[in-house]
């Protein structure tokens, strides 16, 4: 099956007890399966993706990519999501739409929900890998780096458009993002996950700076850490080298996990 096929099939939806609906492509396989999390105003039809299925269905390894919250075909808004409800997704997801150990792969934001999904599903999550992993980016790349204007134009009206350098559409942040985002900082104490982490991270990444996964590995109470700087690489790590990098992590950690 290529990227191109996958891409077409229909989306399944997943109904959340609260009336939110999650759009997902799930492939049966053999466990530990590999659930992938999209980054921020992303969605689950981007190359790593796409990449991550392919490479799963050719292994026959089980596979589930979704959209969380306000993101490609799930329900709601972006400007009304949180950290605090796509780590929700993510747990919803991983609950009702997996058996068995996982290995959650997370790109940019969703390396920040895939620590926060881990971290309530100890159990279940056998493994980690983050790309370009952005736990605390609320605070430490955005309300940090916002001008004095900006910070009360959030507190006054509620949310600041910034931006995007990948598309037309502007980042929408919103106060609700930036609050509810200070509940689930992780880099100031120990990350108490025992499980074996990977983490992938340009050293030309404009957007996370290589710094926040060094300071990840450090903070991880995880023995087995592993952290992989590519040297001209950028916040997308989308090449077909960074792609294929991202691919041999995973079946690594696949292998070691498998035994």
């Amino acid at each position: 099956m290529n990227e191109s096929n996958i891409s077409r099939r229909e989306a399944g939806i997943l109904a959340r007890d609260d009336g939110a609906a999650i759009a997902y492509h799930a492939l049966p396989g053999r466990n530990p399966g590999i659930v992938f999390l999209h980054g921020l105003m992303s969605d689950m039809e981007g190359g790593k993706a796409l990449a991550l299925e392919a490479f799963c269905q050719a292994r026959g390894q089980a596979f589930l990519r979704f959209d969380t919250y306000g993101h490609g075909q799930s329900s709601g808004r972006f400007q009304d999501g949180t950290i605090g409800r796509w780590a929700d997704d993510a747990v919803c997801a991983l609950d009702r739409l997996t058996q068995g150990p996982q290995v959650l792969v997370g790109s940019s934001m969703g390396g920040w929900v895939a620590l926060l999904a881990a971290l309530r599903r100890r159990d279940r999550v056998a493994g980690l890998v983050g790309i370009a992993a952005a736990p605390d980016f609320t605070e430490d790349l955005i309300w940090r780096e916002f001008t004095p204007a900006q910070r009360q134009t959030l507190l006054t009206e509620g949310q600041v458009s910034l931006p995007s350098q990948y598309g037309e559409q502007p980042y929408v942040i919103s106060r609700a993002l930036i609050d509810e985002g200070r509940n689930h900082l992780l880099l100031a104490d120990s990350v108490n996950l025992s499980c074996p982490v990977r983490l992938i991270h340009g050293m030309r990444d404009a957007d996370v700076p290589w710094r926040t996964s060094e300071r990840l590995a450090d903070q991880l109470a995880a023995p087995d850490v592993v952290l992989t700087l590519v040297k001209d690489g950028d916040h997308r790590l989308s090449r077909p080298e960074d792609l294929e990098r991202m691919v041999g992590v995973v079946a690594g950690l696949l292998d070691q996990l498998e035994g």
